[in-house]
C-alpha cells in the first residue's frame, strides 16, 4: 500500500509542477502583451522564483529521494495557501486560484513522500544493526 501511496505522490507532483511551469510561461506572454501590467508581474526574478519553487522543485522532489526539497515544496505549497487566502498577489486569471486550490494536495504528498524516504533510510540502518549483532 506504501508504494501506492508513493506513485501516487510522485505522479500528483510532476503535474503540479508541469502546471506551474505553464503558469510561469502563460504569465511570460501576458508580460508582453499587457502594457498595464502591475510591477510584481513585470518583474523578472519574481517570476524565477516561480518558476524555480513552484516549477521545478516539484518536480525534482518527485524525481529524486531527497526529503530536503519534499520539505520546501510543502513550506511553499503552505506559504501559497496563506498568501492565495489573504489575496497579497491578486492576478486576473483562475489558474491563480487553480493553484491556490491544489497547493493543500501538493503540500500533503510532497511530506508523505519526505516521511517515506526518511522511513526506508532508518529501516535499512535499524536492520544493518539488528544483524550485527549476531
Amino acid at each position: 500500500m506504501r508504494l501506492d501511496l508513493v506513485v501516487l505522490s510522485k505522479v500528483y507532483l510532476l503535474s503540479f509542477g508541469f502546471f506551474h511551469l505553464n503558469h510561469v510561461i502563460s504569465l511570460l506572454g501576458v508580460n508582453e502583451t499587457i502594457l498595464d501590467a502591475p510591477s510584481y508581474i513585470a518583474v523578472w526574478w519574481w517570476h524565477l522564483i516561480l518558476l524555480l519553487v513552484y516549477g521545478a522543485a516539484p518536480i525534482t522532489a518527485a524525481l529524486t529521494d531527497n526529503e530536503k526539497i519534499c520539505l520546501l515544496v510543502t513550506g511553499a505549497s503552505v506559504i501559497w495557501m496563506f498568501v492565495g487566502a489573504t489575496g497579497v498577489f491578486v492576478m486576473a486569471m483562475n489558474l491563480h486560484y487553480i493553484s491556490v486550490l491544489l497547493s493543500p494536495l501538493a503540500s500533503a504528498f510532497s511530506l508523505i513522500l519526505a516521511v517515506e524516504n526518511v522511513a526506508s533510510r532508518i529501516s535499512a540502518e535499524i536492520l544493518s544493526l539488528k544483524w550485527s549483532q549476531f
